[in-house]
């Protein structure tokens, strides 16, 4: 299953503020609307192994507007999500569903009204009800569906690390010193650091970078519980 962006359509969207370049699709460029999609695409393209790409305002329907139907209080309403990510199958499997996913802030499911009590129990109830009609559709139509806040997505020191990780997942890292890495690690406890890991590299070797790209490539699991550095403890995958 293919999906081709609509983002140029200036009726629907206005200019993007960046893009993320996914490194676990051949450094593709996928553009963000704000700073929480950023924080998004940096966690899933850093943490999600099975990733196979991500298109950011996916045409899902076949209609004018490119949405995907959906009818919720009344009318039919057409969504057009932020991502569809893509992943692939494990071990040979087939691929699962793509997954629709929304990036809202706390304060646009959850308006605040202090003057106004019932105001703000029924916006936030209507809220509630729609994405839930957003969510059946897409489970009617095939496809997985997210809603992610800050509460998901700027989770510390997991977002510090998913940017720390990302700067050795790229194209050029050294492949020699990937394998010296694996080699290496082969030859210490199933726990342990990265500053075991230095000692039985070359002196010319960042044992440090090497650790990332291992963790980047689900071979190495750094300790998800503190900010990553030069004495962070792994286990073997």
């Amino acid at each position: 299953m293919t999906f081709e962006s609509i983002r140029d359509l200036r009726r629907y969207f206005g200019p993007s503020i960046g893009s993320v370049n996914i490194a676990r699709d051949r450094y593709r460029s996928v553009p963000f609307e704000s700073e929480l999609e950023r924080d998004w695409l940096l966690l899933t393209d850093a943490f999600d192994l099975d990733l196979r790409s991500i298109v950011s305002q996916p045409r899902i329907g076949t209609g004018k507007s490119g949405g995907l139907p959906y009818r919720f209080d009344g009318r039919l309403w057409h969504w057009i999500p932020d991502f569809v990510r893509i992943r692939k199958g494990r071990r040979g499997l087939q691929d699962p569903s793509p997954d629709l996913v929304e990036i809202k802030p706390l304060g646009e499911l959850y308006p605040e009204y202090p003057d106004d009590e019932r105001r703000q129990e029924f916006e936030r109830a209507w809220i509630k009800a729609k994405w839930e009609a957003v969510s059946a559709h897409c489970q009617a139509r095939g496809f997985g569906f997210e809603l992610a806040t800050e509460n998901e997505i700027r989770v510390q020191p997991g977002l510090i690390n998913a940017e720390t990780m990302r700067s050795c997942a790229g194209p050029h890292f050294p492949s020699h010193w990937e394998k010296l890495g694996r080699l290496a690690v082969l030859r210490l406890p199933r726990e342990s650091s990265t500053s075991d890991l230095q000692r039985m590299l070359p002196a010319d070797v960042d044992a440090f970078s090497v650790a990332l790209r291992l963790a980047w490539r689900g071979e190495l699991l750094l300790d998800p519980l503190e900010e990553w550095s030069r004495t962070t403890k792994f286990t073997r995958g």
